[in-house]
């Protein structure tokens, strides 16, 4: 980069430690202290779309109280029509052409397509990349913006936002199967049978069950994380957007179905074995619920697909000939728990789950519609509302006949508490966050491990006040080992930066490329190390990067 176009922020002039970032609240959407919004999506018996309710047909209670609703409004989308994405976005590598605006809400068609590599089986890897490109190819959504991400061990976006439909097509043909949670079940019963086959193996296999267990629990923890750090993101686009999620769905219980394999292969019971392994159960009672809530704030639709298709309860053959009784109630809990998860987040976000087929572009398909037309209700907030309580919604209309999909409710949090999960998820997943263009480097040096972060002005937003312009970052960062576990009890540095510019100093920065922010802090042992940074906007916006550290 040409110094003459770079402009580094001094730390005596401009940075201020900071506790942390959480006095900037960021914005909300979907609920607020004075407004809850949900989508109602009303068809009658036959499925088709109904578009003419009037206010007084609709009810909607909050737990067991009826909300008086503020307003009613009947949101419609022309097929074809383009949605301008707001400047800056994370979602989008291209910045959008100078002076363009948020489209309306409620035109066109942001669809999100999630493939989940950490459960979908091999064989159904293909016949899903053939659906959607077959689907695709034919016309599907004339202008549709699309986005591919994958999850396998945290989230990635393979493509942001585009209208190109060979462009996705090829990269969605790209994805590998790799490591995936099936394929390690499948390694699970032949590792677990080899070991049972050796004098007194049993302690061995409940080992391997035990690391099973954990890379179970890890993925869904990683995968749901994921997702809800997705709906944020999605919350800078205006109107509904959609997510369809392929899937094998994910179990709520791996300790119980490694407990039952161990006890089928080695026999002796299942006493000993779950007593070691029913640890790993996951909370998905907390997960899904929250990625409930992050949804329903960004008015995001999760649909989703079991990718299975229509299954039989017998073993597969890579089990080597496994079966009986014990373990068809095994493939059964599987398959009960993954449908079961995946039918949560579709109903609990007013989307359709699609379990039992063999038709795994339907998710498209009913998504694309949806966003055709669909009902925004608001209503105000009831007060004394509790920390950390999840409320539910329930709608009725005064139709006979009409079937009805809605967002099932929301949490409360304070600011504070929802900024620090946003803040967390920019962490966990910088991919989602890297369009502002926020780069990091990073060397030891004397025992101090220094980093320049560098953030492109044209991210910068200003706000005029009293002659000048203002503007507030707080960055921060966090430095994890080469196993992923952070350094620490807390963020290695916290930086503020509070800017306030004159006319002749505001256009200056303007005619830089980049600004930096320097900070440095005590290097770790000698490893190797990922730091990552977080850089939180006045207005709640978050970017972030990472890059690697080898401290010698």
């Amino acid at each position: 980069m040409r110094a003459s176009r770079f402009l580094p922020i001094a730390v005596a002039s401009g940075l201020l430690a900071s506790p942390s970032a959480r006095s900037q609240a960021p914005p909300t959407f979907g609920v607020s202290a004075e407004l809850v919004v949900i989508d109602l999506i009303a068809t009658d018996a036959d499925g088709r779309p109904i578009t003419d309710l009037a206010a007084h047909e609709i009810e909607l209670h909050e737990g067991s109280r009826r909300q008086r609703l503020d307003f009613v409004r009947f949101m419609t989308a022309r097929p074809g029509a383009a949605v301008a994405i707001p400047d800056p976005i994370a979602l989008s590598a291209e910045a959008p052409a100078a002076g363009a605006a948020s489209a309306p809400v409620g035109l066109g068609l942001s669809l999100v397509v999630v493939v989940d590599l950490a459960s979908i089986p091999f064989e159904a890897l293909a016949r899903t990349r053939e659906a959607v490109a077959k689907l695709l190819q034919a016309g599907f959504e004339p202008r549709a913006r699309l986005m591919l991400v994958t999850l396998e061990h945290g989230l990635q976006v393979r493509l942001p936002f585009t209208d190109d439909v060979e462009q996705f097509t090829r990269t969605m043909n790209e994805l590998r199967w790799g490591q995936t949670s099936d394929g390690s079940l499948d390694r699970l019963v032949d590792d677990v049978r080899t070991s049972c086959s050796a004098p007194n193996g049993r302690p061995a296999a409940i080992a391997l069950g035990r690391a099973w267990v954990e890379g179970a629990r890890t993925d869904m923890t990683l995968s749901l994380n994921g997702l809800a750090a997705l709906a944020r993101q999605l919350a800078l686009l205006p109107g509904r957007k959609q997510v369809v999620l392929l899937s094998a769905g994910y179990s709520t219980d791996p300790g119980a179905i490694a407990a039952d394999l161990v006890s089928q292969l080695c026999g002796g019971g299942l006493a000993d074995a779950r007593v070691s392994l029913l640890a790993g159960h996951v909370e998905a009672s907390r997960l899904v619920p929250q990625l409930i809530d992050e949804a329903n704030r960004s008015q995001v639709s999760v649909y989703t697909v079991d990718v299975r298709g229509l299954m039989s309860d017998m073993p597969p053959a890579s089990w080597g000939g496994a079966g009986g009784a014990g373990f068809q109630a095994v493939i059964r809990r599987i398959q009960r728990e993954g449908k079961d998860t995946l039918s949560s987040i579709a109903d609990g976000t007013g989307a359709s789950a699609f379990v039992n087929t063999n038709d795994p572009a339907a998710a498209l398909r009913a998504a694309a519609t949806d966003a055709r037309g669909y009902y925004l209700l608001g209503y105000a907030a009831p007060e004394g509302r509790e920390e950390g309580r999840f409320y539910r919604v329930t709608v009725k209309v005064a139709r006979p006949g009409a079937r009805l999909r809605f967002r099932r409710g929301y949490e409360w949090l304070n600011e504070e508490k929802r900024s620090e999960r946003a803040i967390a998820g920019a962490f966990l997943f910088p991919g989602l966050y890297s369009g502002d263009g926020l780069a990091v480097d990073s060397h030891v040096d004397g025992g101090r491990l220094k980093a320049a972060v560098m953030l492109p002005t044209r991210a910068l937003v200003f706000r005029s006040e009293a002659g000048g312009y203002r503007n507030a970052l707080v960055l921060q960062g966090l430095l994890r080992d080469d196993n992923g576990r952070a350094v620490g009890d807390n963020y290695i540095f916290t930086k503020r930066v509070d800017m306030n510019l004159s006319e002749t100093r505001y256009a200056d920065l303007r005619s830089r490329d980049s600004v930096e922010i320097a900070s440095d802090a005590k290097a770790p042992k000698p490893g190797r190390y990922q730091l990552a940074v977080v850089l939180r906007h006045s207005g709640g916006r978050l970017a972030s990067a990472a890059t690697d550290v080898i401290v010698p």
